[in-house]
């Protein structure tokens, strides 16, 4: 713009030096050749933004496209990265959900029948070595770690009203508490066994009743 506004006045200027010369010099030949001499000035002036346009450097100018190019490639390639990462993201999220699908449905009846709890979620840590495309037992290969979170199984029988039986109750002998470390240790054993995993890795929370996570 500054470019601009330079070489508009730069032509006003002219033309009123040219006027000015003009009423200056005396009705002679002279005059003619000088009116010649100002419009070639004048036609100079005019098509200056063209000659500075063909004096640039060639050189220059394949350097400056050839440095836009690159930083568009640039730009595309990160572009593409950062797509490509999403994707492996979202098929890495999909093969451990799959996966936790899979052991969920290797130990879930058994689990039922020997200790009466149902798997509700199931969370798998994996470390560097994980492969989207890996078999199922290269998988688990690469697990470091497993959160397993059950809860007491609910029977199709739980909402039947069931009859209501005489209960005594001995207050001299102490109530028998669940030893649910035992049992937590039980389970962690039975998947581990049914999982192909080391039991160190499996974490147990076990949700009974009302009381919350033990």
């Amino acid at each position: 713009m500054e470019f601009l506004s330079e070489w508009i006045t730069n032509i006003l200027l002219f033309i009123l030096l040219a006027v000015v010369v003009e009423l200056l010099l005396p009705q002679t030949n002279l005059q003619k050749y000088v009116k010649m001499v100002l419009g070639l000035l004048l036609i100079v002036i005019i098509l200056t933004p063209i000659f500075q346009l063909f004096s640039v450097d060639a050189n220059e100018l394949l350097h400056q496209a050839t440095k836009e190019a690159d930083r568009n490639n640039s730009s595309i390639e990160n572009s593409i990265e950062n797509k490509k990462i999403d994707i492996q993201a979202e098929q890495r999220a999909y093969i451990l959900e799959e996966t936790a699908v899979q052991l969920e449905e290797l130990t879930q009846k058994e689990l039922m029948e020997r200790f009466n709890l149902q798997i509700k979620d199931i969370q798998l840590v994996v470390n560097d070595t994980f492969d989207n495309t890996a078999s199922m037992e290269n998988i688990m290969e690469s697990i470091d770690g497993i959160t397993v979170v059950l809860e007491e199984a609910k029977g199709d029988d739980q909402t039947a009203v069931e009859v209501v039986q005489e209960v005594k109750i001995d207050t001299n002998e102490g109530v028998p508490k669940e030893d649910t470390n035992v049992i937590d240790s039980s389970v962690a054993s039975f998947l581990s066994d049914n999982w192909g995993v080391d039991m160190e890795t499996i974490h147990i929370t076990v949700e009974r009743g009302n009381s919350g996570n033990e």
